[in-house]
């Protein structure tokens, strides 16, 4: 079976369509004034729905590596064994660390409250969960029990997918995680018996405590929950043992994900639950707090690391500073020679209207791009990508784009007014 390529653009405009009927249909004004009005503004398309944007995925600066941490005594000797590529590789390779990541370890394990605010799928959670596993090596060779970490995820299914990361990273290092929500079986019994519905293995790893019996009987090094359950955990009499008083200051990291959810009611519930928690656990002033988003929207007359830093000391009731704010980094497109632009649009409509275009088709769009032809017969992508990297047209998409998001409207009217003056496009 073949898939045809998916058009964004197409999609799109089939989804809008179909909300507009949908809202149509329950919307009814007797008003003519203001139903010609609201027709007006939905076909402006600013009423119900904006865009669409148009995003560039840009490659991100490397950090230091696992054994430049190791070595300047930052994280356990150990704690590269846990974070190779794959999660069940011990071969002592570990994955190579962007520079956020490496930048957010660097601050958490100084004592410092810490925000990441790196877009999605930049690997937030290696920042923290690098330091929770290597504290938590730390404590186990001193015989410290007891829970080190609290994840907290606004949402089950985020808060499963990361727990099944880690508990596959964590196994044969003799540190235990668990989930604990309102989901997790009461019985062994149970929770295996779920267990093997939900990851088809006969099994759970040896880090893994899957029942609530198990996590009450002998709390895990590492838990992930959500707040409501949380709040459980601080009041229900079954769940304050997971906090014996012998073990008060132990807990170490309390991690928020998504941490812009946590505004209005949730927000204050939130903070006061956070207050409890820390004076619950003995670690007023000293629990290290971070949280993640990628969601970061300023005031006015406020810059992002301001805003998020502030926002992050009301809602913890700890001290956050903008240095404690940490941001993706990424690496500038390389620069070579001039800028090649025709002088006339050479890219012809059929070309722009193919799905899945073949090695030739692709010579023949960058020799338009450029105005230019490519004196090899089969380019390899390496060099189309350089030959691509001097055009004008993609040199102006790369340098806007990295400022964020655009329309592709403005995007468009921009390129008329800087790049070619005049033209219709």
């Amino acid at each position: 079976m073949t898939h045809s390529a998916l058009n964004p653009l197409s999609a799109l405009d089939h989804v809008s369509e179909a909300y507009r009927i949908f809202v149509s249909s329950f919307q009814k004004f007797k008003n003519p004034i203001i139903r010609e009005w609201i027709e007006e503004e939905i076909r402006k398309g600013t009423l119900l729905f904006k865009g669409p944007y148009i995003d560039l995925a840009r490659r991100y600066a490397d950090g230091d590596s696992f054994e430049t941490l190791v070595q300047e005594g930052l994280i356990h000797r150990d704690t590269p064994l846990y974070f190779a590529r794959e999660s069940d590789d011990r071969s002592g390779i570990a994955v190579s660390l962007y520079r956020h990541q490496s930048d957010a370890i660097r601050l958490i394990m100084s004592g410092q409250n810490t925000i990441i605010t790196s877009g999605t799928g930049s690997g937030k959670s290696f920042c923290f969960t690098v330091p929770a596993v290597s504290t938590s090596l730390d404590m186990r060779e001193q015989n410290l029990a007891g829970i080190k970490a609290i994840l907290v995820y606004p949402m089950n299914a985020l808060a499963n997918s990361q727990y099944d990361e880690i508990s596959a990273r964590l196994e044969g290092s003799g540190l235990k995680i668990a989930i604990y929500t309102g989901d997790t079986p009461n019985t062994h019994s149970q929770a295996l018996t779920a267990y093997q519905e939900r990851t088809g293995r006969s099994a759970p790893y040896d880090s893994e405590l899957i029942s609530r019996e198990e996590i009450q009987r002998n709390p895990p090094d590492i838990l992930i929950t959500n707040y409501v359950m949380l709040e459980y955990i601080l009041t229900r009499h079954e769940d304050k043992i997971l906090f014996p008083p012998e073990n008060l200051g132990r807990l170490k990291y309390l991690v928020l994900d998504e941490i812009h959810t946590y505004t209005g009611k949730k927000g204050a519930d939130t903070a006061y639950l956070i207050r409890r928690l820390k004076q619950h656990t003995g670690t007023i002033n000293t629990l290290r707090c971070i949280g993640t988003s990628a969601t970061v929207m300023p005031g006015e007359g406020e810059i992002a690391g301001e805003a998020i830093s502030t926002f992050a000391a009301k809602l913890f009731g700890e001290t956050f500073n903008t240095g404690s704010v940490v941001e993706e980094t990424f690496i500038s497109p390389p620069r070579t020679g001039d800028s090649k632009l025709p002088e006339q649009i050479l890219v012809t409509e059929d070309i722009g209207q193919i799905k899945n275009p073949e090695p030739a088709l692709l010579k023949t769009l960058a020799e338009q791009l450029t105005g230019e032809p490519i004196p090899i017969s089969d380019p390899s992508p390496a060099y189309l990508g350089e030959t691509l990297g001097s055009q004008r047209t993609i040199q102006f998409i790369e340098d806007t784009l990295a400022e964020g998001p655009r329309s592709i409207p403005s995007l468009i009217r921009q390129y008329r007014d800087e790049v070619r003056p005049g033209a219709t496009l």
